[in-house]
């Protein structure tokens, strides 16, 4: 996964397969892990992917209204 936190994104319609790559690759770790993690540490962890995913998704779609005439 990029570390689209501290590094720069790519440009354009890089940076929305990037980001695009970046929720799949989280949502098939939390489909993987599932939300109802059998101990403290897998709960969190479901809810730190999950959380990820939204901002991503967030910032995608904030990447298409920008980019509208």
């Amino acid at each position: 996964m990029y570390r689209s936190m501290t590094m720069p994104l790519a440009d354009g319609a890089e940076q929305a397969v990037q980001l695009q790559d970046e929720i799949t690759t989280l949502e098939i770790r939390l489909e993987d892990m599932g939300m109802d993690g059998d101990c403290a540490y897998e709960r969190a962890m479901s809810r730190l992917y999950a959380d990820m995913v939204e901002e991503r998704k967030l910032r995608l779609a904030a990447m298409g209204q920008a980019q509208e005439p």
